[in-house]
């Protein structure tokens, strides 16, 4: 019930903003997700890199001709994997996790290119932990709370940064998302000693309807 709270707010909000400005620009995106984590945990092991994907839709909110803060709404793909060794057999784990995502980006738009930067917010909304070991494979649903029963807070706080290519209506560019919000649930033991955060490098294609 909690959750549903969270992004009935997040929508509230994100329309809201959408009609408290007039020069809208409008147009759908998609692309490419390198995702990842960063953890000071020296004892956990390397987590890597995961490809996954973005998709929705882009508003820009012109302030003059060439400036503008451009936001939207999009499903974002986040998570990591890693490898390990235990009694000499390697289990390998990764999790997939999915965000309702909006960024507030400063964005300039020259001759022919566009570059951005701001921070975003994203809410969790699902996800799935999956393990192998010794060729069997196991998948459970991520816990999305607060409390130490859960595997992930809700809220993704963090800054992004974009360039690219203006080409007639369609845009392709490539960003990365620095997440500075510790992922662990408030309520988590881990949370006191240990802080793990997203890492997510992006490639897209944006095309706008309405300029």
């Amino acid at each position: 019930m909690k959750q549903r709270f969270k992004v009935s707010l997040f929508a509230a909000f994100f329309a809201f903003t959408t009609a408290s400005f007039a020069q809208i620009s409008f147009g759908v995106k998609a692309g490419l997700n390198l995702a990842n984590v960063i953890t000071d945990d020296e004892n956990a092991p390397e987590p890597k890199i995961i490809p996954t994907f973005q998709a929705g839709v882009v508003l820009d909110f012109g302030l003059t001709e060439n400036i503008a803060i451009q936001s939207g709404i999009s499903l974002q793909g986040k998570g990591y994997r890693t490898e390990d060794a235990i009694l000499g057999q390697t289990i390998k784990t990764k999790a997939d996790v999915f965000y309702l995502q909006v960024p507030a980006h400063l964005l300039y738009k020259g001759n022919g290119f566009f570059i951005g930067v701001g921070p975003y917010v994203g809410v969790a909304v699902s996800g799935n932990y999956r393990t192998e070991l010794l060729g069997k494979k196991e998948t459970r649903t991520i816990k999305i709370g607060d409390t130490n029963n859960d595997d992930l807070t809700p809220l993704d706080i963090g800054l992004g940064a974009q360039v690219g290519l203006n080409i007639g209506s369609i845009r392709i560019g490539a960003g990365y998302d620095f997440g500075l919000a510790n992922l662990f649930p408030k309520e988590s033991f881990n949370r006191d000693n240990v802080k793990i955060s997203a890492s997510v490098i992006n490639v897209f294609v944006a095309y706008l309807f309405i300029e």
